[in-house]
């Protein structure tokens, strides 16, 4: 009986027909949140900046909603928004993730936590039913190894067709401690969502604690019309709530009330009025918010817009690997809709390294002007890796045969600041093309050396260029890529005539949700180098400037290679495969194991003009507080090196 009902369970999504389900329904939200210990260390945490300061401890907010859906995806409307939070602060971001839990999906919840009623999940869980009735009965769950991906809990199930009436489950991620219940659906698509649901989540962090609570009413019959937006009028909120607003959070509200009523009271009766507070206004109030807190600002009437930008000042956004050293990056990013086809985006990013102290950034500007073949136009200006060029000194020491201390000169390293235009365009779903224009500046890192022997210090290249990319089964499969560039002298400057031609194919390939083998080949040449070209800068074989954490590009990149032979070689022939699971090897290990959230395995190999061939074996981890890869090179299959590669993971969520 057990796996009868365990396995109508897994089945029960397919037996639900979904093109019934409503193009757009509105929904509830209401939390309560109150802060138990705090100090001074709860700055550090994006988005609750606003919790680290004041004397209120407690907080109440609701929020009426619409969720449309068409072919583009989902755009959501917050229509009514009331609270006691200045501003009308919303929760963290990251708090969406719990708050509509996909029961039959491989995750419960868009962050990773793996579902027990899903098919491919039952390995790592433990079940028990229970009968209750004719109509219910209970299934139990428990995690067979504890780890924070997994959850326990207990439903009521029909035993007739393995519907899930209700849930209650508990669990740890990304600190958060989890106590979630809700009530499904009853019928066709609807049941496969919960119509209402609870939520409790506990934060402790370094003394820090700090619990929410979160009710959810979905698949509200009533709705208001598209032109009430961003309203904060509390009698409407009144007229529309679909529940009874629990006694003590009316009294809170009733509190502001009062204390609005006596500050209001005062301005009327002080004839003189108190001097604002400048320096704790802007210094503390504007200009610590913005160093400490994640800053969203939303731009339009409607919000077709929003400025985003992390924090300014956060240790969590420090990294470390071998040949960068530590590392310390940020981002902004805007974005703004002229239409649902059609919008223009910002997205700076910039870190800088101790090691090399220099400060590198990505400013590309891009107009989408046609999102379902993913038309854009794009003008990036940035600078890259700093580049070793032994070819340039080779050409001083020929004309300056008399200087003896070349090593004190600094003639070998390089800064690159590049400009680049693009056009991009999907033809189809197995096609793709665009084609631009690149444009490098390259100077030294020191000028004496080249000041003492009157040597050139500005090195230009103009390069037109086209890529094309091949994808045979659509976008879930391998996609093939080929580029082209070539040198032209003259234009803005330029002194470099060469012509390149890179290959590259990569698949990505899930053997289940769960776990993904990643393969990288490629390849690079130049077909034609004048003497006077002599900076090698491929396009597809480089090192990303300012090391990210686990999502970046730990798969096919290369950690220990030396700088310079990424712009020495005529050509390059690589192969990068990854595999990755979120239990694979350290999740045994006692106590540690269960806050493993994923793992892998690199395999990365290089042959170019001065290796053959380079080789690097890797592992590595994430967890919620940092990701971290130890990496053992071989040169010539020789022992070459071990180093690692870190990054925060701390709130990367938040």
């Amino acid at each position: 009986m057990d796996s009868v009902l365990i396995n109508r369970i897994f089945n029960y999504r397919l037996t639900i027909d979904t093109t019934d389900f409503p193009k757009e329904n509105s929904f509830y939200h209401r939390y309560y949140i109150k802060t138990d210990h705090r100090n001074v260390l709860l700055l550090a945490v994006p988005s609750v900046y606003w919790l680290a300061k004041g004397t209120q401890r407690e907080f109440v907010g609701e929020s009426w909603s619409k969720v449309k859906k068409d072919s583009l995806g989902e755009h959501l409307l917050h229509q009514v928004i009331v609270g006691t939070t200045r501003g009308y602060r919303s929760m963290p971001d990251n708090i969406l993730d719990y708050l509509k839990p996909d029961l039959y999906n491989v995750f419960l919840t868009s962050n990773g936590l793996l579902s027990p009623f899903h098919r491919l999940n039952s390995s790592y869980y433990k079940y028990k039913v229970t009968n209750l009735s004719t109509k219910n009965a209970e299934l139990s769950f428990l995690p067979r190894v504890y780890n924070t991906k997994l959850v326990s809990g207990s439903a009521i199930v029909d035993p007739k067709t393995g519907r899930i009436i209700s849930v209650t489950f508990f669990g740890e991620f990304d600190m958060y401690k989890i106590t979630m219940s809700a009530t499904m659906g009853e019928e066709g698509a609807h049941s496969l969502y919960p119509d209402y649901q609870n939520t409790q989540l506990q934060f402790k962090l370094l003394g820090n604690r700090f619990g929410i609570n979160y009710f959810t009413k979905y698949m509200l019959s009533n709705s208001l019309a598209d032109s009430i937006v961003d309203n904060h009028d509390i009698a409407l909120m009144d007229s529309i709530r679909p529940d009874k607003l629990p006694h003590f959070i009316a009294q809170l509200y009733h509190q502001k009330d009062s204390l609005d009523s006596i500050s209001r009271a005062n301005e009327d009766t002080v004839k003189v009025e108190k001097k604002p507070n400048l320096i704790k206004e802007i210094l503390w109030d504007s200009f610590a918010d913005h160093l400490l807190n994640r800053t969203r600002m939303g731009i339009g009437k409607n919000e077709e817009g929003y400025i985003r930008i992390d924090p300014l000042l956060n240790p969590l956004y420090f990294g470390y690997n071998n040949s960068k050293g530590a590392t310390y990056k940020m981002k902004v990013r805007m974005l703004y809709n002229f239409n649902d086809n059609n919008e223009l985006a910002v997205n700076f990013r910039g870190g800088y390294t101790f090691k090399e102290h220099q400060f590198y950034f990505k400013l590309p500007i891009r107009w989408t002007f046609n999102k379902r073949r993913n038309a854009y136009t794009e003008f990036l200006i940035g600078n890259g890796n700093r580049i070793s060029n032994a070819s340039v000194r080779e050409r001083i020491q020929e004309l300056h045969p008399d200087t003896i201390h070349w090593e004190e000169l600094g003639l070998d390293y390089f800064k690159d600041t590049h400009i680049q235009g693009l056009f991009h365009y999907d033809i189809s779903d197995y096609l793709s093309v665009h084609a631009g224009f690149i444009f490098h500046r390259r100077t030294p890192v020191e000028y004496h050396g080249f000041n003492e022997t009157n040597s050139q210090t500005d090195y230009r290249s103009f390069a037109p260029l086209a890529e094309i990319q091949w994808r045979p089964w659509g976008w879930s499969g391998a996609v093939f890529t080929a580029n082209y560039e070539r040198g032209i002298k003259g234009i803005a400057k330029a002194d470099m005539e060469y012509e390149r031609i890179e290959l590259d194919a990569s698949w990505k390939k899930y053997l289940n949700p769960l776990r993904l083998i990643s393969l990288r080949l490629g390849s690079g040449f130049y077909t034609n180098r004048a003497k006077t070209a002599y900076f090698l800068d491929y396009s597809n074989f480089n090192r990303e400037n300012v090391p990210g954490g686990w999502n970046d590009d730990w798969s096919g990149d290369f950690q220990l290679l030396n700088n310079h032979l990424y712009n020495s070689s005529r050509y390059y022939i690589r192969f990068n495969v990854t595999y990755e699971s979120p239990m694979l090897i350290t999740y045994r290990i006692p106590y540690f194991g269960r806050y493993i959230e994923a793992e892998r395995i690199y395999i990365n190999t290089l042959r170019s003009t001065q290796v053959n061939p380079y080789i690097e074996y890797g592992y590595g981890f994430t967890n919620r507080l940092f990701s971290m890869g130890i990496f053992v090179a071989t040169n010539n299959w020789k022992y070459s090196g071990i180093g690692f590669q870190f990054g925060f993971e701390l709130f990367s969520r938040w």
